[in-house]
């Protein structure tokens, strides 16, 4: 028992110090993309791109806004790649959390960049189409095509993003497998297949998710989950997704998150029309205009960072309370996130401004006092 408690202050101190540095590294991040837009509309440098991309694309619209979001790319990589490197190999290796080796690393970013920078030019692109066609409309266009490329996402997210980094088995312990499936036709919720996701190849962190939107949702377990976890604590995480299930949180967050979105598009709008003509940007559609419209949204979600947060945190309590009475045992629970807390190193109580701030789910300790005073109250 000594040993045991041992073992875990030991376990929260590293918790502490691996967590203290994600804070600052959080906040650099933070201040980080501002502070290189900022720059580029200051300095002029955000028409020094567009004039090189006029010598390079011509007169074609499409090639136009092609050069220079790739100009603009690498602009932003050469700062993010040490933060990214740092961040994501250096400091998992030094607290013992991930499984990479430098050229897994490598690929993986190569991968997530490559993906990210598609993804990104294919919405750039449609957002400069719909500048160019309604100019005086193009912030509720561009808001409804956000709304669709959300939903879709949602629902390959699963199917097509997922397989390009990690791969998907079918569980193999088929005790758990059906534990899993009886509890989730409890409430409901049809699963055809419990998945298996080799989360090992990158970290030691454990998680579980239900990913996708209709048909394409699935119960998806990591092998780390899977290995440090029971039956019965696993029971738990699962029951703890049931719980955003039965409530439709993925509808819920979802459509909250457009709601901010159309105020992030607005404020666009009206930022654009306040401040282009002074930044030297010739009309809506002019691409050097793509730093100013990032700066206001960016901006605009950073306010509503805490309210986001927020509800966010009031559906996860909400989805605990609903695990604490799909399983009844209390104990199970408390195991359950005292053991999340030291696979993954996190910080049992964070300082109260960065949870209010960063945190979408409630610090552990809350979460562990809820579960015992549910106990106290049946």
């Amino acid at each position: 028992m000594i040993n045991d408690t041992n073992m875990t202050v030991k376990d929260n101190g590293k918790a502490k110090e691996y967590q203290a540095i994600r804070r600052k590294l959080t906040l650099v991040h933070l201040a980080l993309t501002p502070g290189l837009l900022a720059v580029m509309l200051l300095s002029g440098f955000h028409l020094v791109l567009r004039d090189l991309t006029a010598a390079v694309a011509g007169g074609n619209e499409w090639m136009r806004v092609a050069v220079y979001f790739s100009l603009f790319s690498v602009y932003f990589l050469v700062f993010d790649l040490p933060l990214s490197f740092y961040s994501g190999f250096r400091l998992e290796h030094r607290f013992g959390l991930s499984n990479q080796t430098l050229g897994a690393w490598v690929s993986d970013f190569l991968k997530r960049s490559f993906l990210s920078f598609a993804l990104s030019l294919a919405l750039i692109e449609l957002l400069y189409f719909i500048l160019r066609a309604a100019p005086g409309t193009w912030w509720l266009w561009a808001w409804a095509g956000y709304a669709f490329v959300s939903y879709i996402l949602g629902k390959i997210f699963p199917v097509v993003i997922v397989p390009l980094f990690y791969k998907y088995g079918k569980l193999d312990d088929e005790t758990l497998a059906q534990k899993v499936k009886a509890l989730a036709a409890r409430f409901g919720m049809p699963v055809g297949n419990v998945y298996s996701l080799n989360l090992s190849k990158t970290t030691r962190k454990a998680n579980a998710a239900f990913m996708g939107i209709g048909r394409t949702k699935r119960v998806v377990l990591s092998d780390t989950l899977i290995s440090n976890f029971t039956h019965a604590e696993i029971e738990t995480v699962v029951a703890h997704e049931l719980g955003h299930f039965t409530a439709r949180d993925v509808w819920r967050l979802l459509g909250f998150g457009l709601a901010v979105s159309l105020a992030a598009f607005y404020a666009g709008f009206l930022g654009m029309n306040a401040w282009a003509g002074t930044l030297g940007v010739a009309s809506v559609s002019d691409v050097a205009g793509l730093p100013l419209l990032l700066l206001v949204f960016y901006a605009v979600a950073l306010v509503m960072t805490p309210a986001q947060n927020a509800y966010s945190r009031r559906r996860e309590r909400a989805a605990d309370r609903f695990a604490l009475r799909a399983g009844g045992d209390t104990s199970v629970f408390v195991s359950c996130m005292e053991k999340l807390g030291r696979v993954n190193l996190a910080e049992m109580d964070p300082p109260a401004w960065y949870e209010w701030f960063f945190y979408d789910h409630p610090a552990l300790s809350k979460r562990i006092r809820m579960a015992e005073e549910f106990a106290a109250s049946v």
